[in-house]
């Protein structure tokens, strides 16, 4: 597997230990950010307490970590109340909570690790049997995203409060990272893309497409986290006229996943 480049599409701040992983199992790597994470202004007077609601949901680490780091800043020696549960769609984003060290672990709940659902729909059956204690709950994410989850607890009479702390904004690749990823994909080794959004997958296509690249990118291997990533990139390809020569490998959102995902696609790669 020396000669494979895996393409981390990541935000910039989650590469580098994954990186670092894969690099040290002798494989290439190039990180690529498509996706920018802006912060967006809440002032404090608007920032949503967790004594205020009955459930916190965060849809991912960033936005856990980032409404932490927020809390803080308001309350420099934070309790957390007692009442008021935390979910996260996946066990990898429930990190930042088991590390804050203020949060109670019997109170934070997600999919467990290593299991399929690790989405919006696996969260739903998790609370599932807390439904009836739940009133108020605070989602918090980017600008935009999935309204299943709301629409969910909506539907279920609860009262739902959206806080958006980010927005996503495509990166554009430059001169010295674009040549190094046409240097790549013009090669004669396989070359694996990590797409963990839909919003990712749409930034990636736009890069690739703007350097001429679509012809090689087909040729690609790619791994991503859910089966809607997987069905967008392969409608865009479509749209295109175009279709991925590999099957398109899905897992956990985790590195441990990722990378055995990784290995394995390049392992099917070898036999074809």
């Amino acid at each position: 597997m020396t000669s494979t480049t895996v393409i981390l599409t990541r935000p910039e701040h989650r590469n580098a230990m994954l990186a670092a992983r894969l690099r040290d199992s002798g494989l290439d790597v190039l990180c690529l950010p498509a996706l920018r994470l802006v912060p967006r202004d809440v002032c404090a007077q608007q920032m949503p307490l967790p004594e205020n609601f009955d459930l916190l949901v965060f849809v991912s680490s960033h936005a856990a970590q980032s409404y932490l780091d927020r809390f803080r800043a308001l309350r420099p020696n934070p309790v957390w109340p007692g009442h008021t549960r935390v979910a996260t769609v996946g066990h990898a984003s429930a990190e930042p909570l088991f590390q804050a060290g203020f949060i109670p672990d019997h109170l934070v709940m997600h999919p467990a690790a290593g299991v399929d659902g690790q989405d919006s729909e696996g969260l739903w059956g998790v609370l599932r049997p807390i439904l009836s204690d739940l009133k108020r709950v605070l989602i918090v994410r980017g600008q935009a995203g999935r309204e299943w989850l709301g629409a969910a607890f909506e539907g279920a009479g609860m009262d739902v409060t959206r806080l958006s702390l980010y927005h996503r904004e495509p990166v554009t690749w430059q001169y010295a990272d674009a040549q190094m990823l046409t240097e790549a994909l013009q090669s004669q080794k396989p070359v694996v893309f990590l797409l963990t959004s839909s919003e990712s997958v749409d930034a990636v296509h736009a890069n690739i497409q703007r350097l001429g690249l679509m012809s090689s990118w087909v040729q690609c291997l790619f791994v991503v986290i859910h089966e809607r990533i997987s069905n967008h990139l392969q409608s865009i390809l479509k749209t295109a006229g175009l279709q991925a020569r590999y099957p398109v490998t899905i897992c956990a959102p985790s590195d441990d996943a990722i990378e055995q995902a990784v290995r394995s696609s390049v392992s099917h790669f070898g036999r074809l």
